[in-house]
């Protein structure tokens, strides 16, 4: 068997798979009320509220490099994120383009490029109605995949591009009325959901294939009848139609036939690219192989890993429970082979969860094989994930969210990620008193840059400069925290790479100094919430007495300067000095009024 294995052609994705032990602690505001679900706050971007990775390295050498990338859902502010592997921020999703319900954030190949996939949309009980997004390196929406021909909108469970992103394999839930007569919903007509899968032709968005479980398999095989799960629905309404066959996965091979996983069937189908009929069945009502030492229920993430004329291997994950009934007493991520010359599957390998007793997650949850050989596997309902090796030891365990708390995560992975996002550095700068020999904080970040690795710090006393460097300092975190000995005005931040080169800069910001009224809540890093009134106790608003109520007030900006530009790069990289551009500047033409690089209106 084992020769047979190593003989086929495998074909590995990159992989997503996680452990913990290390904890990594980061700054957690009660402000939030959000105990069971910790986030974080930045005062770079108070917008944000990403939930806290508590991590674990448990064999820290031995993680494979790359981004986590995760969506989880019922959280603060759901959407795709993205953190490193010390459980740091990269990217909020929530932070671009605003909170919404997406699943599934992982790199795919478009256009001959690495883009960022997911899928996008309103979640419903136990599936969704949304589109699929794909998003360039800059976090730019290039695409967006809708359901071809007259299906329902598309669905979670699957959205992944396939021929090096010209098609688009997508999920469909279809609710349609249905004769359940001899299910015992009678008299009159009961509803049934349809699973329906399609291909889709990316640049037209022309349906390639559509394969509808309805038109192969019948709803007598299901092992999941009717009112008997919070998600199988009571097949009496079109509002909860009787979901018999859930499929939650899609893969395709190089021979066009495609490979799905039915959780409520218990079992993975190979279906025809031809005519859509099943080739075989893996476990389930009608089995085509002699279980060895194989039995899965409620699974998810079915994938291809190699095949050839006598064998299959594939994984999948085996939840082995959907909170009602169980067939294992812990979830596990698991590689099977198949024989097609002896008709038998026997499970090769298995990871479970790094805890005592493992997990049961009832739902969701997917495994996925890294570049190296290590496995990395989402936890589904436990808004967990962990990276282990082929031998099933466990690398690293992260976890976004206590048990009890309703965060899920339905799949996450691991990839190599380079991005620069369009938009500009934040900056928030601070003195608690504003004199001249006083300390100040400028607290910087850079949501989605992957290439930042350190950050300089320029300050003036006022908004057209000259703008001076006063300080470097390292990118260990989202937030870079930096402490100025003496008070400036104004200042920006500057995103450098690791060669050296800067990035882009924030726009001039200006220094906030609480005023009296308020600085009694304030200390030397920032200031607090305002504290809650008692019960029946309210604030009285006061409108304060000025001379100017509105018309032309200003707070010293110039508006057409806020974000200085970056100097012109040479060949080799450095930066050309004396030219910039935009600047007014030239090597004979230096006198007053002339600005050197950086902006028209700003010195620096």
């Amino acid at each position: 068997m084992l020769s047979a294995i190593s003989s086929c052609a495998c074909r590995a994705s990159h992989a997503c798979f996680i452990l913990i032990l290390l904890s990594l602690i980061l700054t957690v505001f009660a402000d939030l009320d959000n105990s069971s679900s910790p986030t974080s706050v930045f005062r770079s971007r108070p917008d944000l509220h990403a939930p806290i990775v508590t991590l674990e390295l448990l064999r820290p050498e031995l993680v494979s490099p790359g981004y986590v990338f995760l969506a989880p859902y019922r959280n603060i502010d759901p959407g795709p994120y993205i953190y490193d592997n010390d459980g740091q921020l990269i990217w909020s999703g929530a932070g671009t383009h605003g909170a919404s319900t997406a699943h599934n954030p992982h790199v795919c190949e478009y256009q001959g490029r690495d883009h960022l996939c997911f899928f996008q949309g309103n979640q419903h009980h136990g599936y969704a109605r949304g589109h699929g997004v794909i998003m360039d390196s800059s976090y730019r929406v290039v695409k967006t995949i809708e359901a071809a021909g007259s299906a329902s909108p598309t669905d979670m469970h699957e959205f992944r591009l396939v021929k090096s992103g010209k098609s688009a394999l997508v999920t469909i839930y279809q609710p349609r009325p249905y004769d359940l007569g001899d299910y015992g919903i009678r008299p009159g007509l009961g509803w049934i959901m349809d699973s329906v899968f399609q291909e889709i032709d990316v640049q037209t968005g022309n349906l390639i294939f559509e394969w509808r479980s309805t038109d192969h398999i019948s709803p007598s095989f299901s092992y999941t009848l009717a009112a008997s799960t919070d998600t199988s629905g009571d097949g009496l309404s079109n509002d909860s139609p009787w979901d018999y066959f859930h499929i939650n996965s899609i893969d395709k091979n190089a021979n066009g036939d495609y490979l799905i996983s039915a959780r409520h069937m218990a079992a993975v189908y190979k279906i025809s690219g031809q005519d859509g009929h099943i080739i075989w069945e893996l476990n389930g009502a009608n089995p085509t192989f002699l279980n060895i030492n194989l039995h899965f229920s409620s699974q998810h993430h079915a994938l291809w890993l190699c095949e050839n004329v006598t064998h299959t291997i594939l994984s999948l994950f085996d939840n082995a429970s959907n909170t009602f009934n169980i067939t294992n007493d812990q979830s596990r991520g698991m590689i099977v082979a198949i024989d097609h010359t002896e008709r038998t599957a026997t499970m090769i390998r298995n990871w479970g969860a790094p805890e005592p007793e493992g997990i049961l997650a009832g739902s969701q949850g997917n495994l996925q094989l890294l570049p190296n050989r290590n496995v990395f596997i989402g936890w589904g309902d436990h808004a967990y994930y962990s990276e282990h090796l082929d031998s099933g030891e466990a690398v690293m365990y992260g976890k976004l969210a206590y048990m009890g708390s309703n965060v899920m995560i339905y799949r996450c992975s691991k990839y190599n990620w380079v991005a620069t996002p369009l938009t500009a550095p934040a900056l928030w700068t601070y003195s608690r008193t504003g004199a001249n020999d006083s300390d100040m904080l400028l607290y910087t970040s850079w949501n989605g840059a992957t290439e930042v690795r350190s950050w300089n710090f320029y300050a003036s006393d006022t908004v057209s400069g000259p703008f001076q460097l006063v300080g470097k300092k390292p990118k260990v975190s989202f937030e870079t925290e930096f402490r100025l000995q003496f008070m400036k005005a104004w200042c920006f931040a500057e995103a450098i790479d690791g060669h050296g080169n800067p990035l882009r800069r924030s726009a001039v910001v200006r220094t906030f100094v609480p005023s009296e009224a308020i600085e009694s809540g304030c200390d030397d890093r920032g200031c607090n919430a305002v504290p809650p009134l008692p019960e029946g106790k309210f604030f009285e608003i006061l409108i304060p007495e000025t001379n100017n109520r509105g018309a032309n007030y200003t707070r010293g900006y110039i508006t057409s300067t806020y974000y200085p530009s970056l100097p012109f790069l040479s060949r080799t990289g450095g930066a050309t000095r004396g030219r910039v551009a935009g600047s007014r500047c030239h090597k004979h033409n230096r006198g007053a009024g002339c600005t050197n690089p950086g902006i028209d209106g700003i010195h620096v």
